[in-house]
């Protein structure tokens, strides 16, 4: 009897193995064949740890092992350029179905603004995921009060306006123009101070250095609860749940505009190699944990499929390549 009962518990362990055995080749296949949770994925963010890009790389390496989709997911850095060294390190995997890029509105305008080695056009558009929308802000004791306000006053002084945002060519300055050639005023008139980041921005307007402030409501979200900055309008289509500021369109200038993000892949992907990707991005979009990444980093959720993605790029790049021409970058 106990020679039988060994027998059987020496079959089962067997029976344990191969079947472990199985699964483990079985994973090792999917991942040598570019299927299944157990493929590597490189995401490259374009930008310094702690940055946008890379915050919605991080993002998404996590959401993708929370929710299976991929759990051999690399984070990688190229910093630099307004994006654009991230764009080359893009471009050169040409061929390459297990990289994605975030890009965005800011490597669109650096491409325009700098001498890029590499286009948006040397890419194959993914998905767009989330968007950040921007403001025009003032500090509380400015006096303007509005945008008409401002609008009075731009056009006849604007190179004794100081207004500040972002880097030079960037998504700050782009809206600044944009918002500028709404008001009359050419936007290579502006007094522009170019900064690093938000908090730069919001310590120009608040010392007094700068009048009006450009960036993303995200910028000046503390300031604007505790009324130490006032925001004059917001570049959403429609006005955003929670914010209790009007919409551009809605006082009459026609500026809607958004800090996008999406993700591009390597050039040269097959239509099967490129639809791969577009399915696991879009499966990230419709999971819980990035509905929790949207609430907690205050993200619109503005997906695009790839077509869409596509159209939308060419015309941003249109649309983008103009103002940087006007601001005579």
């Amino acid at each position: 009897m106990k020679s039988a009962r060994l027998l059987k518990r020496a079959a089962a362990v067997s029976a344990a193995v191969l079947l472990v055995g199985a699964a483990v080749v079985d994973v090792r296949q999917k991942a040598a064949s570019g299927s299944g949770p157990g493929e590597k994925l490189m995401l490259i963010a374009p930008a310094a740890p702690g940055g946008g890009w890379d915050m919605l790389a991080r993002e998404m390496q996590s959401g993708l092992r929370e929710e299976d989709l991929r759990y051999n997911v690399e984070v990688a850095n190229a910093e630099g350029a307004g994006g654009t060294i991230g764009l080359t390190q893009n471009a050169n995997r040409r061929g390459q179905d297990n990289v994605l890029t975030m890009s965005g509105l800011g490597m669109v305008g650096a491409v325009e603004s700098l001498d890029s080695q590499h286009t948006m056009a040397d890419s194959t558009p993914i998905a767009q995921l989330a968007s950040e929308y921007l403001t025009v802000v003032v500090p509380a004791k400015s006096p303007y009060k509005t945008l008409d306000d401002l609008a009075e006053d731009w056009p006849g002084k604007a190179k004794d306006l100081p207004v500040a945002g972002g880097s030079m060519g960037g998504v700050d300055q782009i809206f600044a123009a944009r918002v500028a050639e709404s008001m009359d005023t050419p936007p290579a008139e502006i007094n522009y101070l170019p900064y690093a980041g938000g908090g730069e921005v919001l310590t120009s307007l608040l010392s007094g250095t700068a009048d009006v402030g450009f960036g993303t409501l995200g910028d000046f979200s503390d300031q604007l609860e505790t009324g130490s900055v006032r925001a004059l309008g917001v570049s959403s289509k429609e006005r955003l749940d929670g914010v209790d500021v009007p919409t551009m369109a809605e006082e009459g200038y026609d500026v809607e505009m958004s800090n996008w993000r999406g993700v591009i892949a390597p050039p040269g992907l097959t239509r099967a190699e490129t639809a791969k990707l577009e399915r696991v991005v879009e499966k990230l979009r419709n999971s819980p944990s990035w509905a929790d990444t949207l609430k907690r980093n205050r993200w619109t959720d503005t997906y695009q499929g790839r077509a869409e993605f596509e159209e939308f790029l060419k015309k941003e790049t249109a649309e983008t390549r103009k103002t940087v021409k006007a601001l005579g970058l």
